[in-house]
């Protein structure tokens, strides 16, 4: 598992599968190539922007308090003078 979404995993696992058929069959041939630097670099946001996603939802559960709200809420809440 690289991920805690199992989507995310499953994807990344096809797009896995995808770079070893392209890196077998690519040889001297410039598309596939290029098809096969595509999808890694597509990989590799993928998996960024999960791990970014985790980082931020660490963030923001930290900043709940028993109702669910954040920080901004509550701030939100205090009556303007």
């Amino acid at each position: 598992m690289i991920t805690d979404d199992i989507g995310v995993d499953k994807l990344l696992a096809d797009i896995d599968q995808q770079i070893e058929i392209l890196n077998a069959i690519a040889g001297d041939a410039a598309i596939l190539t290029e098809q096969l630097r595509l999808l890694q670099e597509c990989r590799d946001a993928i998996l960024w922007q999960s791990q970014e996603i985790g980082r931020l939802a660490d963030q923001l559960s930290d900043d709940l308090d028993a109702q669910g709200l954040t920080i901004v809420d509550l701030l939100g809440e205090r009556p303007q003078s």
